[in-house]
């Protein structure tokens, strides 16, 4: 079978980048995705760049963590005045009672996301191999992101459910909880397992969120499980465990032109 491995978040913080290449130089990841608004994004870019070759290198399309690009000026209705996006929470909130239509100015957001895309182009110097949805998701941002997709001509990860026998992914370890909650979390167990029933298909899709821990990275309230992955990605079993089953490693590059 062909299992796309994923790490999301890449450069959510320098904790993630560093992370992530782990999972890259020593485990199956051969997707990840930037987020190209954070001011180190120039930083992580130059770090993955020796890789661009062996993964697809993406983009995380992100309204909820850290600053907009484009800044309250022009977006007033996607983050507060000092220009740091609206949380997860408070998107939340102003969704409530809204009889099901999300609060989201979807021209604010497609301006928004057209400049990540538009600043990952500068930094890494070519297109995204994919686009993919952070966080927070709804019918309109889904709405604007497959906008920029078709505009753009990149893979939109949620279509790789269009392959034949695909098996979509399913993080079934996480809790979601405390540190002391994530810190018992236990991916590696779940996919030695296959619990998410991957040797059963041709094609699997397989996403994590690996990073090293820093002052950044534990301010996420999402956090210890990004250890979790990374020592998961990074253990010799789960290589065994590739190889044992005949799994083949595959990018976005690779299914392009069967999902676009």
């Amino acid at each position: 079978m062909k299992l796309l491995v994923q790490s999301d978040d890449y450069g959510i913080t320098r904790g993630t980048g560093r992370g992530t290449i782990r999972a890259i130089q020593n485990g199956p990841v051969r997707n990840t995705g930037l987020f190209a608004n954070m001011p180190w994004a120039e930083e992580v870019t130059g770090w993955i760049r020796p890789y661009f070759e062996r993964i697809a290198f993406g983009i995380d399309l992100n309204m909820v963590n850290g600053p907009s690009v484009l800044g309250y000026r022009e977006v007033p209705a996607l983050c507060h005045e000092d220009g740091i996006f609206l949380s997860i929470k408070e998107n939340r909130e102003l969704d409530h009672g809204s009889d099901g239509n999300d609060h989201v100015d979807s021209e604010q957001l497609y301006r928004e996301f057209r400049a990540q895309i538009e600043r990952f182009i500068r930094l890494a110097g070519k297109l995204p191999d994919y686009v993919h949805p952070h966080a927070y998701q709804t019918k309109k941002t889904e709405a604007v992101i497959r906008r920029l997709a078709a505009e753009y001509r990149i893979p939109y990860s949620m279509e790789f459910a269009k392959l034949n026998d695909a098996v979509m992914p399913s993080m079934g370890w996480y809790t979601y909880g405390t540190m002391e909650q994530q810190l018992n979390e236990d991916p590696l167990r779940y996919l030695l397992e296959d619990r998410t029933g991957y040797l059963k298909h041709e094609y699997g899709y397989l996403i994590t969120h690996c990073g090293e821990l820093d002052s950044e990275t534990l301010r996420l309230p999402f956090n210890i499980c990004r250890l979790r992955d990374l020592e998961a990605m990074t253990d010799p079993r789960l290589k065994q465990w590739i190889d044992h089953n005949g799994i083949e490693l595959i990018t976005f590059r690779d299914i392009r032109n069967q999902i676009i």
